[in-house]
């Protein structure tokens, strides 16, 4: 093998090797490192399709966490007109970006969402709750938002919440709202926890709620296919997230590499998770080579089409982090599975599957004996490590009232017995903690 291709197998393996905290963009550049400017011939959005019972005719691939102006209007410009935000993405931040790039456009022509977190042991009054949305309306620099969404309800009680339809009825007739949805990303740990799939076909039967936000991806399709076959029945709205477990990671090689060369001591939790997933690596590899996988964007790129592919979704929210990845992605509206793309995934489900913990499984959390919420837990290392929001997945790491995961460091593995997918969870767990508290 040529030096130029070991190199680029090499690198391929540490870009594969992003499933094992979570998923991401196909870049993962920080955004202050790119210098923003516009393509001479960027990409365009190629195609529209009907959002539901809104029958707002949105770009099959819409913006989740706006956190640079700059890209947004790039998105703008190339027909983007799906906006996915919420009150807690940055703080209140993403939606002021929002509202500061919207400014001067059609506002009729661009689909807003967002997001209000309501928590069971802290209700709510109906006053409260539109105080909240007020201030959503504030920075988004808009008199109306087109959904607004319960954010990752956790229960099919949450979505009967009394003061939250009072409040919608209310908006709603001010004309400060036009539709309401639902996301769910995988349940919190507790007394009842309930997956995404049962939390998902309650919203169904409520008759209530026109749009949902969901994951689906090519190795975590199950409960996604089937809420999605009862949405069409009810001409329910499907937005997407999550849907590349193929992202860039690795970064923690570079961390060690970094440490080394300013001569800090690398603390030993780097060096006993490597070891761990030293297998599971090792395997990843050997279909890697055997296969010729050696273009992670060829993967990412199929990832992508195979969620377009699918007739029932509306748009796949991406969390675009620089312009270069606007281009790489954009490319891909209008396109479809190709029978290479089939191949292609089918062998890296096959071969790499076991480094990506899928986000709203939750199937390993009834054999942990100690009460620790693994998909939680897992969805804030995501956003630490592939979405770049380190700060608010710290924040929200220290804020769980449940057991955390140092709890995981001298358990027996309960949560690995479980896992259908081979994934080596109690050593994420592990490394996660040591990541999310710095220690």
């Amino acid at each position: 093998m040529s030096r130029k291709k070991e190199m680029s197998r090499r690198n391929f393996i540490k870009a594969s090797a992003a499933g094992v905290v979570g998923t991401g963009v196909l870049s993962q550049t920080p955004l202050m490192s790119v210098k923003e400017e516009k393509k001479a011939n960027p990409a365009k959005i190629k195609e529209y399709r009907v959002l539901g019972r809104t029958g707002f005719k949105t770009s099959d691939i819409g913006v989740g966490g706006v956190t640079s102006v700059g890209v947004l209007n790039a998105l703008l410009d190339s027909g983007v007109n799906y906006i996915d935000s919420a009150e807690g993405y940055g703080r209140g931040q993403s939606e002021k970006n929002i509202g500061e790039a919207i400014q001067g456009r059609d506002r009729k022509k661009i689909f807003i969402t967002t997001k209000l977190v309501f928590k069971k042991d802290k209700p709510e009054t109906k006053e409260m709750i539109i105080e909240r949305f007020q201030k959503c309306l504030k920075r988004l620099q808009t008199d109306y938002v087109d959904c607004l969404m319960i954010h990752g309800a956790e229960t099919p009680d949450a979505l009967k919440n009394k003061a939250f339809h009072a409040a919608v009825k209310q908006l709603k007739a001010e004309e400060k709202l036009r539709f309401i949805g639902v996301s769910n990303h995988g349940g919190h740990y507790g007394d009842a926890p309930a997956s995404m799939e049962e939390v998902l076909l309650a919203a169904v039967e409520d008759g209530r709620f026109d749009l949902f936000l969901l994951v689906y991806n090519f190795l975590q399709y199950e409960q996604a296919d089937n809420v999605m076959k009862a949405c069409k029945k009810k001409n329910i709205g499907v937005t997407l997230m999550k849907t590349n477990p193929v992202g860039k990671y690795y970064g923690m090689q570079e961390r060690i590499e970094t440490m080394k060369k300013e001569g800090k001591k690398v603390p030993d939790f780097y060096n006993n998770y490597i070891a761990r997933l030293k297998t599971q690596v090792d395997k990843a590899e050997a279909f890697i080579k055997k296969y010729n996988l050696q273009n992670p964007k060829e993967i990412s790129a199929a990832a992508y089409r195979f969620v377009l592919s699918n007739p029932n979704v509306s748009t796949v929210n991406i969390a675009f982090r620089n312009f270069d990845s606007i281009d790489e992605i954009l490319q891909l509206s209008g396109s479809r599975l190709t029978q290479k793309d089939k191949k292609t995934l089918a062998v890296y489900e096959k071969g790499c599957s076991q480094l990506y913990c899928r986000h709203a499984c939750g199937i390993c959390e009834d054999n942990c004996k100690r009460g620790v919420p693994v998909n939680t837990i897992m969805r804030y290392s995501h956003y630490f490590d592939a979405q770049g929001r380190e700060k608010e997945a710290m924040t929200k790491y220290a804020a769980l009232t449940s057991k955390r995961a140092d709890q995981c460091e001298d358990c027996s593995g309960g949560c690995e017995a479980k896992c259908p997918y081979g994934v080596p969870i109690q050593g994420l767990l592990v490394q996660a903690h040591n990541l999310l508290t710095l220690s």
